[in-house]
């Protein structure tokens, strides 16, 4: 894109430097200047302002609203205008006193200089206009991906405002469980929830963060909702990884889906298994969770506000980089989640 930015500046150089000089020479300009150099000193310059013109007002003013457009079709005028008035100005004058015959060979000398006039009268505009025309969708394209940037921006800033609540509701209601049973490891579990909504203050307003500090954050909450399962109930955690955990990831991306096992999937009084693995390997990252679906009275969690909002960020962050899987089968509640790092 940077190198598209600079591309009609190139060539407008290339142009004026070395097309419009290399067409001139087409012309017998060498006899031109020996006979009238005013002329061909006047043509030049003509010619140089006809396509700064275009390139810096006509061309911009078209796209510019009713006014300027208006400007920009008299500027055009103006210059069909000059031009014709160039092409009445007559290099070598026939004399009043000059005889028929060689009057009439001057003629055709006339000709060559009108045409010639026209000539590069329009291929210098045409080729500003193209030139102009190419500068102007670049911007318009640029203006449209800043409006598009400042689009997902606000609405990520929204999906995120909207995490925070989640995660607060569902980890204060856990320790409100321990509170109200006296349970020894209360402690233990309001610090882990100090360190939890330190990491989401210090880092959900970042871009990107390491893969490992991502799955350490996760490790910590399946820590800490772990004190509220029943001795029965087992949540087994898994992380596999290579170099690729040093790579960036959009924060608390995957959390929601962690969320959701300990939401759906787990009984105060049934015995069972829930399963969340994370895998870093090879520029792709990969998390599935598993767990029995036991919460049937509430929403369809795959329909849910927390996953809505998680696969709208997907969508927005990755787009055409990501695949999510999620599937209901035989009381099972499984989620599948690829992302491409190198996105």
């Amino acid at each position: 894109m940077w190198k598209f930015k600079h591309l009609p500046f190139y060539i407008d150089l290339a142009f004026c430097l070395i097309l419009l000089p290399a067409m001139i020479t087409l012309f017998p300009i060498e006899r031109w200047m020996t006979n009238n150099s005013t002329f061909v000193y006047l043509l030049v310059s003509w010619l140089y302002v006809v396509y700064i013109l275009n390139r810096s007002l006509s061309i911009p003013f078209l796209f510019a609203g009713n006014r300027r457009f208006w400007i920009a079709v008299t500027l055009i005028l103006l210059t069909v205008a000059g031009t014709y008035l160039i092409t009445r100005y007559q290099m070598e004058v026939p004399s009043h006193r000059m005889q028929p015959k060689r009057f009439i060979e001057h003629i055709p000398k006339i000709r060559l200089q009108q045409q010639a006039v026209w000539f590069l009268f329009v291929v210098v505009s045409t080729f500003s206009m193209a030139v102009g025309l190419l500068t102007e969708l670049y911007h318009q394209i640029m203006q449209r991906q800043a409006v598009e940037f400042e689009k997902k921006k606000a609405e990520l800033a929204l999906y995120k405002a909207q995490i925070n609540p989640h995660f607060l509701f569902n980890s204060l209601n856990t320790l409100y469980g321990m509170l109200v049973t006296h349970s020894p490891q209360a402690e233990d579990a309001f610090t882990q929830f100090i360190s939890l909504m330190r990491y989401m203050y210090a880092n959900n307003t970042q871009d990107k963060i390491p893969v490992l500090t991502e799955v350490e954050y996760i490790r910590q909450y399946i820590e800490l909702q772990k004190y509220r399962l029943p001795q029965e109930f087992h949540v087994h955690f898994s992380y596999e990884h290579d170099e690729t955990e040093q790579q960036g990831i959009a924060p608390m991306v995957l959390i929601t889906f962690v969320e959701n096992v300990f939401k759906h999937g787990i009984s105060s009084h049934k015995p069972g298994n829930a399963y969340i693995h994370i895998q870093a390997v090879r520029g792709t990252l990969q998390l599935s969770t598993q767990n029995p679906l036991l919460n049937h009275q509430a929403a369809n969690p795959s329909k849910g506000i927390g996953i809505e909002n998680c696969k709208k960020r997907l969508e927005l962050l990755y787009p055409h980089k990501h695949n999510l899987q999620i599937e209901e089968k035989d009381g099972l509640f499984t989620v599948t989640l690829y992302i491409d790092l190198n996105a």
